[in-house]
């Protein structure tokens, strides 16, 4: 992949993380997500009336949900998973895979 492509990749991700307020695995999430550079957006679930239907939607019952957009398409998972959150980072950070 070269550089433009791995730009434009990063570029086309977007993460939307919806978490609650003293979440253990929501502050995990965020602060991993932090430090491995991966913008994203955090939406209170308890706030958002719309976000909160839009999660149980989904079918999760619990947070944090994280919800990312790749040029791949969309993929979405609850709790901290180790495994779908390295999915997340090598589809943001292209050059890490």
């Amino acid at each position: 992949m070269n550089n433009a492509q791995q730009i434009q990749a990063r570029d086309h991700v977007s993460v939307v993380v919806y978490s609650l307020p003293g979440c253990v695995q929501c502050g995990a999430i965020k602060r991993k997500l932090k430090g491995e550079g991966i913008p994203f957006t955090e939406i209170l679930a308890h706030e958002d009336d719309a976000a909160a239907e839009f999660i149980k939607d989904l079918g999760y019952t619990q947070a944090p949900v994280i919800y990312f957009s790749t040029i791949n398409g969309d993929d979405h998972y609850s709790g901290y998973r180790p495994d779908k959150t390295a999915e997340l980072i090598a589809a943001a950070k292209p050059e890490a895979a």
